[in-house]
């Protein structure tokens, strides 16, 4: 479901404004065999989560190569079980003013309507940078002695040639969760004694898939990026592919019951490559939701535009239950490539009255400044109703293409309703 919290405007820039005012905060733990990776500032700039990620992945695979022995766990529903005064000590602890600590309760607090669990906002870059470093008691502990502990994140990994050792750590590091409400997701632990490498590699895996592989890693690294999959990602030029590599990946289309990890390294790779995979875009679009935004990025540079319109038109008309996340990437790749298509109207209208649609997959589209399609009175509605959230504040922003004597009109009585109307009124008439 991808559940991202979109709070408003200013509440979202207090966020990004607490984090990097305090991003003294957030720093790279010092202790040399037990490391936190990624969700930490250094010089000033956020850490790519990507390199970082990269790091993670090659300390992980050191350390199942020198100690006999492991432990692998994570946290249960991590962002749904953070206690708001936890929250708030963490920030008094480690130093943050009185005044930051103070105004962090309040937002917490006003956010989630009083509600002192699950009050920390998921999907956001500084909540995730918060919900990281909050977790640093486990890698500061002194009741922990595994010879490597590694964490991004809630995901954590103790290494040690003692397998005792190793269950003591495991079960202290549940009783220092379980101090902070948490609990350990039993589902994923795994407690692997005397482990063997070869035989956790996946039968399947072949040599050209490792080479297709280590192609994407270095591709996503390259685009850095806070989020692992920013618009840097767009920039980044990839080497292109042998006609060898190009067959492979289209085989992995062919197979008719293609997995999201596949799915996800031909949509990665063929970005630039100009091949022809028309037949398969209906199956890319239908079956895999959880990757709409990388289908984004590879039809940014897809040939067939048309052949792209055709599969969200089906899919849209299909009846299916579509996420927000689908919907909203559906809407970008309808703004950034199909606005020329003879179906750019039905699309957008298609997804605005999807019966899955959301204030917030509504938004990107009220934000789009386009005149046609009777866009222009989908606005005007929302900005005569009175209404104060996304739908009227993206709605006023699309009024950005229209005649700016009408466009002041339409935002003199939207301006009436809230101060964040007023805001972003003010802001569009003098931006644009």
């Amino acid at each position: 479901m991808r559940p991202t919290v979109k709070l408003d405007p200013v509440a979202e820039f207090y966020l990004y404004d607490f984090v990097y005012r305090n991003r003294n905060l957030f720093r790279k733990p010092q202790i040399p065999n037990r490391q936190s990776f990624g969700f930490y500032f250094v010089k000033g700039e956020a850490a790519p989560i990507l390199r970082s990620y990269s790091r993670f992945k090659g300390a992980i695979a050191e350390g199942r190569e020198t100690y006999d022995n492991y432990v692998y766990f994570d946290v249960a529903s991590y962002f749904n079980h953070i206690y708001h005064h936890h929250l708030v000590e963490w920030a008094e602890r480690l130093g943050a003013s009185k005044d930051d600590v103070n105004a962090l309760g309040k937002f917490l607090r006003e956010i989630k309507g009083g509600d002192s669990f699950d009050c920390l906002p998921q999907g956001l870059y500084p909540a995730k940078m918060i919900g990281s470093a909050f977790l640093s008691f486990i890698e500061e502990s002194s009741r922990l002695h595994a010879a490597r502990i590694f964490r991004l994140m809630d995901d954590i990994w103790l290494f040690d040639d003692d397998p005792n050792l190793l269950i003591s750590d495991f079960l202290t590091a549940q009783s220092l969760l379980s101090q902070r409400g948490l609990n350990v997701n039993e589902e994923k632990s795994k407690i692997l004694i005397g482990h063997d490498l070869d035989a956790e590699i996946p039968a399947d895996i072949d040599e050209m898939k490792v080479k297709l592989l280590q192609r994407r890693r270095e591709a996503l690294q390259d685009s850095g990026g806070y989020f692992g999959e920013g618009e840097e990602f767009e920039e980044v030029e990839l080497e292109d592919l042998s006609e060898e590599e190009i067959e492979y990946l289209i085989s992995l289309l062919k197979t008719g019951s293609i997995q999201e990890e596949d799915a996800e390294l031909v949509l990665t790779l063929m970005r630039d490559a100009g091949a022809d995979i028309n037949d398969y875009l209906p199956a890319l679009v239908k079956d895999f939701p959880g990757l709409a935004k990388r289908l984004y990025y590879f039809c940014l540079h897809y040939h067939d535009r048309a052949a792209v319109a055709d599969a969200l038109s089906s899919h849209l008309k299909s009846g299916a239950k579509l996420t927000e996340f689908q919907l909203f990437w559906f809407a970008k790749i309808v703004e950034d490539q199909l606005l020329k298509n003879h179906k750019a109207g039905e699309l957008l209208m298609c997804l605005y009255d999807h019966e899955s649609a959301t204030p917030i997959s509504k938004a990107k589209i009220l934000e789009i400044p386009e005149m046609r399609f009777g866009m222009p009175d989908l606005r005007e509605e929302q900005l005569r109703i009175g209404q104060s959230g996304w739908p009227a504040w993206a709605a006023a922003v699309g009024t950005r293409g229209n005649p700016k004597g009408k466009r002041n009109h339409l935002l003199k009585y939207f301006r009436k309703t809230s101060s964040m109307n007023r805001l972003i009124g003010e802001f569009v008439e003098q931006a644009f």
